[in-house]
């Protein structure tokens, strides 16, 4: 029967009567739709119109429109509930607490928490009991995942910032999926570098006679080590040896290569050069003036060597004429090299990464149990990389093609090689994502299977392919039952510093903090480049790096509170860095956790190298960009984007004089029509951290210490008041900027409305179990956004 005959067949037989039943169904729900809208335009009128009137029509109704937002317009106010681009507006500014602005009427909290509810509810139409788990695009590995899965799986380090382009980033990280996309010609390089990988891993020579190369130079005289194989004088009897050990019993061979020698007054001497094993000759060379130039010989070693240490040995004995050690004549060992027997390989003579590859030792003689020992090696591996057990089907092709590779070469491991290079170039290996699946009715949401939620938390935590470990889980069923168990585990591993190094790069900008130029004797006011070098240079920033790092590292490990990356009394520092940053008494190369009490410079993130280099420009600071680098990413709240062809800042010194200060050349700045609205967010925030130079040091100076005051009202003096604010009536927005970034990072997209549920609900875990920031990580691996996907 046909597809078509097949369709008219259940038409026929009672497919169609549940067209009616569709039809039925579509029209309850649209009258249930038509409802429920009444019901919130009904709401807006009697409750939530009377609100904007009171608080917001100053400035945004009622003929005023700041910001071009009139929340009363005819075509497209407030009333216009589907209206999703105005009511988004509304509803960042209250849960920001950004509007209304700190100077006008605020109001209550509960007022505040019903607007925004009923903004969720009835406008965005979401429903915690039935989530939005949102879409995440079907990617590829980025390259430093691509590279750490490589190495976890084959045991092999590869460069993978020689081999792949970098990775483009969305909403500041590279983990995201519509960036992460491939092209033709990236694709032929993943063909190319499968081929490169398994040619480090499996390398052509493994399986064959495995030559050594023993050094000259290192075959020393036994009785007082002071001559060596390099130069043997033919006027001295001596012997110049080393300790050779032979891996494999077998027939080996011996390739020498030398040189003889000789001036003109050496024409009368002679001797005999000699080539022992264990006290055994095995060739002897005449040695005189007439033979003086470079020549190599190859020795098949008989009889049969045993395993075990040997002793090899060149022997000099003076002949005719060669009466003492100035005679100018001499043996020069220009090389040794020895070759294992080619018949009889030992496994454990074979490279790490082949044993660990064909981890069951020696390939079987037998065909058949060839095929069933590649299927045991290929279903492990293929499985790891494929992140899922790999299909029936799959593994017979994988089979097939190292079939190809022993009836053309007769190697069992050229088999295996050949196997993988096509499991690295599979989208099953080259690409993450989910298989669709359907809910029931309207059920918006369905559990990702334990597979794809083992997938997501290790490339999370790991930046890798998930280990057997979680592999086992996954197949079990038990990995959701012990998720928190299992982060544990992996925080505790030594691959969560990837995630460290990873997460808190990109988040923190600092990730190519050693990459940035900075116009060091400037900034020191050192003339001397060469001695402003030696105070700050590549090593200076990669210890600021660093500093960061550990204290991320620390704050994670310990369960500490979230909010003391903003608030901490202590830091990460060595001895050069301390030096540079101006602390006393620390001593010694290794980092260590030191107390700042007592000490000018305070702590957290605020006044960390790291961040005030980032947010400098080669020749000063710039109090914008630190201004804005706290409201990207430690709040959240971002200003817009600046208008087009505003000055910089330098062309206020023409009114101004050179000699203003950034104080005045920011107020001046500010007073511009277009650059008051987002310049009265940054600049207070910049201006408190001027007590930094560009560079991270500390800057005495009454003038430092300014005072200023966040666009939601609270004041703050210098920098340790920014900080109390920051961790104090601002803490809620630090937790949600967190929250989202390591959302963001966690599920490869960006952060949106429908998931307001979801990151509220992981504050409120997490500030319930203490506001730790491993309860902000476990909050986000047990999330909807994390765990689950969207129905089709």
């Amino acid at each position: 029967m046909s597809g078509r005959e097949r369709s008219v067949c259940l038409q026929m037989t009672g497919v169609l009567p549940g067209f009616w039943i569709w039809i039925f169904v579509v029209g309850a729900c649209v009258c249930a739709s038509a409802v429920s809208a009444e019901e919130a335009v009904g709401e807006f009128n009697s409750r939530i119109q009377p609100l904007l009137e009171h608080y917001c029509y100053d400035c945004h109704g009622e003929g005023s429109a700041k910001g071009d937002v009139s929340l009363d317009d005819p075509a497209k106010g407030a009333q216009h509930l589907d209206n999703r681009e105005l009511w988004l507006q509304v509803w960042k500014n209250l849960r920001t607490d950004l509007m209304p602005p700190a100077k006008k009427d605020q109001p209550t909290a509960d007022e505040r928490a019903g607007l925004i509810a009923w903004i969720e509810g009835k406008v965005f139409g979401l429903d915690p009991a039935n989530p939005d788990p949102g879409r995440v695009t079907l990617r590829r590995l980025n390259r430093v995942e691509y590279g750490h899965s490589i190495e976890d799986i084959l045991g092999v380090k590869f460069n993978v910032n020689d081999a792949f382009p970098p990775d483009d980033t969305g909403y500041g990280f590279d983990t995201i999926g519509d960036v992460l996309s491939i092209s033709p010609l990236l694709m032929e390089k993943y063909l190319a570098v499968a081929e490169r990988i398994m040619a480090q891993a499996i390398p052509l020579e493994a399986g064959r006679a495995q030559a050594v190369n023993i050094d000259p130079g290192q075959m020393r005289n036994e009785k007082n080590g002071s001559r060596s194989a390099r130069f043997m004088r033919a006027g001295s009897a001596h012997r110049s040896g080393t300790v050779w050990d032979a891996r494999t019993a077998g027939r080996h061979r011996l390739v020498i290569s030398y040189q003889v020698v000789a001036q003109s007054g050496g024409k009368d001497a002679n001797a005999a050069w000699r080539v022992l094993i264990d006290d055994r000759e095995l060739a002897s060379r005449p040695i005189s003036f007439e033979n003086s130039r470079t020549k190599s010989f190859e020795l098949e070693l008989s009889p049969v060597l045993e395993k075990g240490p040997r002793r090899l040995e060149f022997e000099m004995v003076p002949g005719k004429g060669a009466t003492n050690e100035n005679v100018p004549l001499a043996v020069k060992v220009v090389s040794v090299v020895m070759t294992g027997p080619a018949d009889s390989i030992a496994w454990d003579s074979y490279p790490e990464s082949v044993r660990r590859i064909i981890d069951g030792g020696p390939p079987p003689e037998g065909a058949a149990e060839r095929e069933q020992y590649a299927r045991k090696i290929l279903r492990r591996l293929a499985t790891r990389a494929y992140r899922q057990p790999v299909e029936e089907e799959t593994l017979d092709r994988l089979i097939a093609l190292a079939k190809v590779k022993w009836e053309a070469e007769g190697q069992f491991v050229a088999g295996i090689r050949f196997a993988l290079t096509a499991v690295l170039s599979s989208p099953d290996f080259l690409l993450r994502g989910e298989l669709p699946g359907k809910g029931e009715g309207e059920v918006r949401a369905i559990p990702l299977d334990e597979y794809a939620l083992a997938t997501r938390l290790s490339y999370f935590l790991w930046s890798s392919a998930p280990d057997q470990a979680l592999l086992d889980e996954a197949g079990a069923g038990k990995l959701r039952t012990n998720l928190r168990a299992n982060i544990d585990r992996m925080l505790a591993d030594p691959k969560a510093e990837r995630f460290i190094r990873n997460f808190v790069g990109q988040w923190l900008q600092i990730r190519e903090l050693d990459g940035r130029i900075f116009d060091t004797p400037l900034l020191l006011g050192i003339k001397d480049g060469n001695r402003a070098r030696q105070i700050f240079n590549l090593f200076t920033r990669q210890d600021m790096m660093r500093e960061t790092q550990l204290f991320f590292a620390h704050i994670l490990k310990e369960n500490r509170p979230a909010v003391e990356f903003i608030t901490a009394d202590y830091a990460f520092v060595n001895d050069r860095l301390a030096t540079f940053y101006g602390m006393a008494g620390i001593q010694g190369k290794e980092f260590r956790k030191v107390s700042l009490e007592g000490n000018s410079r305070q702590g957290g993130i605020l006044t960390q190298g790291s961040f005030l280099l980032t947010t400098s420009n080669p020749d000063r600071t710039s109090p914008v960009k630190r201004g804005l680098y706290v409201l990207d990413n430690l709040l959240g709240v971002p200003p817009p984007p600046p208008p087009p062809n505003i000055p910089a800042l330098e062309a206020a010194k023409e009114k101004l004089g050179k000699d203003a200060t950034v104080e005045e050349l920011m107020a001046h700045h500010r007073s511009q029509p277009l650059c008051h609205s987002c310049h009265a967010r940054l600049d207070p925030i910049g201006l408190a951290l001027e007590r930094y130079n560009a560079l991270g040091q500390w800057r005495e100076g009454e003038k430092f210490g300014a005072s200023g005051a966040l666009v939601t009202g609270e004041k703050f003096v210098g920098v340790g008041g920014l900080r109390e604010v920051l961790a104090g009536p601002r803490k809620k927005d630090f937790h949600r900027c967190l929250t989202e970034k390591l959302l963001t990072y966690a599920v490869g997209r960006g952060v949106e409305y429908y998931d307001a549920p979801a990151v509220d609900g992981i504050i409120k875990q997490a500030e319930t179990a203490g506001g730790g920031l491993r309860e902000f990580l476990y909050g986000v691996v047990e999330s909807v956004p994390f765990q689950m996907k969207r129905a089709e």
